[in-house]
Parts: C-alpha cells; sequence; structure tokens
C-alpha cells in the first residue's frame, strides 16, 4: 500500500510532489498532471499499466481480460482539507475508487438529493454506478483516492466532459 505522510498544512505544490516521488519510485509512469483543480487535483497513469495498478491498489477486484483491454483510466484525485468535488454522476462510466492515504469522506445517493457524508476507510473498495450521485469530499487531511473508470460503451470511452454536475461548491457548469 502507499506510504505518504500527509499532514493538513502542507501545500497543495507539497502534497502532489510527495505523491509524483511515490508514483517514480514504484514505476508507475504519469500521462497528466491536473493541480489546478480549486479541490485538489489528480494524476492520470499511462494505460498501459493498468494490470501493474489494479495489482498495485485493487487487488480483490475482478476485472475481466476484455476489461483489462479496455479505457480504464487509472487515476489518483487528490482531495484537500476541507473542500469538496462537485455533487455528480455520469452517463458514461461506473466508477471504482479506493482511499489508498490520508483522510477523505463521501457522499451518494440515487437521487439529486445528497445522502449522509460517510467517511472512507483505507483499503477499503467503493463501487459507484453508472448515474449514481457521488461527491469526494476533503475532511481533516489531504486525502488519496486510487480510480478507475468502467467506461458502459467502450467505443464511446467516458471523459472528463462525462460529467453532469448537479451542484458545485465552485460554480463550474
Amino acid at each position: 500500500m502507499i506510504t505518504i505522510d500527509l499532514l493538513p498544512h502542507l501545500s497543495k505544490k507539497e502534497v502532489f510532489s510527495k505523491v509524483e516521488e511515490f508514483l517514480n519510485q514504484e514505476e508507475f509512469r504519469i500521462s497528466k498532471i491536473d493541480q489546478t483543480r480549486p479541490w485538489g487535483g489528480f494524476f492520470v497513469l499511462d494505460e498501459k499499466q493498468i494490470l501493474k495498478f489494479k495489482e498495485a491498489f485493487f487487488d480483490e477486484v475482478e476485472l475481466s481480460e476484455a476489461q483489462l483491454e479496455q479505457k480504464l483510466s487509472p487515476k489518483f484525485l487528490l482531495v484537500a482539507p476541507g473542500a469538496r468535488l462537485s455533487w455528480q454522476y455520469h452517463y458514461r462510466r461506473s466508477e471504482i475508487w479506493k482511499l489508498i492515504a490520508g483522510e477523505s469522506a463521501i457522499v451518494r445517493s440515487d437521487s439529486d438529493e445528497q445522502g449522509p457524508e460517510e467517511l472512507m476507510k483505507i483499503g477499503e473498495t467503493i463501487s459507484l454506478a453508472k448515474g449514481e450521485r457521488h461527491r469526494l469530499v476533503g475532511t481533516k487531511n489531504w486525502g488519496i483516492v486510487a480510480e478507475i473508470w468502467m467506461h458502459s460503451d467502450p467505443e464511446n470511452p467516458s471523459n472528463e466532459e462525462d460529467i453532469v454536475r448537479v451542484e458545485d461548491d465552485y460554480s463550474r457548469k
């Protein structure tokens, strides 16, 4: 499992640097780093390393050979203390999340009405269905969440535009 010392007072730059150092140490290839999100940001990993990513962070998740050949968008979400991602859902993907370092919470619901905030546990896999409303929430410390996208239509994979924001703290559409 990931071992990164995260402290609430660390700057975004310091946290991203620690995660990048960890990924390089573990020989993951980074495809994209996005530190521009108001809630934190993310790292997208090389799609060709999906098996390595799955074995490291989602070993208990069963994926067929066909699924492993699809785009699964391995990613790390970094959520800042007290920050929240938008209350959102997706038309073309389900998601699998796992808190791998720090602290965070999740809110989820089958309707636009938000459910209760639940603390995530390190190492616990969370499956989010296509269309299920959800929100990642920063608590008292930075949280690092590993994520895999399960595209419902492999010929038309989901992307960042497949976010339907029901509510957003940062007035994004």
